[in-house]
């Protein structure tokens, strides 16, 4: 039987509204055991089409929960990408670098509907 649900990545696609998101994951390396130092190293950038939103100021007051600092993003992309963002130590969209928020639980801020994601970046200093 054929899958007859719409490829929502597809339509955006055909209609110029996707953007190229570089994703550049770490590994992190304990360097010193006994003081628990660690270094990042970086890996390749990887390179996925995602729509990409600000979000307001009002939509981080009353949609999401903690502290998320404006200039806040919010990307929308296949669920195959969910490892590489959580692996991912900065993210690129234009010339701005972001980073996907953690809350105070260590969790991170990654919805996870159906047939896509919503994860939501924040601006990262560098």
């Amino acid at each position: 039987m054929q899958d007859k649900r719409i490829n929502i990545f597809q339509i955006l696609k055909q209609e110029g509204k996707l953007e190229k998101v570089l994703i550049y994951p770490a590994v992190e390396t304990v360097v010193d055991p006994y003081e628990k130092n660690t270094t990042n190293t970086m890996l390749n950038p990887i390179s996925i089409d995602a729509l990409v939103r600000q979000i307001s100021t009002e939509a981080l007051a009353w949609k999401y929960y903690g502290l998320i600092p404006t200039e806040s993003k919010e990307i929308c992309c296949e669920k195959k990408w969910k490892d590489t963002i959580k692996l991912a130590s900065k993210i690129k969209i234009g010339n701005d670098y972001y980073k996907c928020y953690h809350d105070d639980q260590k969790g991170f801020g990654i919805i996870e509907r159906q047939d896509y994601l919503v994860v939501i970046l924040e601006r990262k200093n560098t």
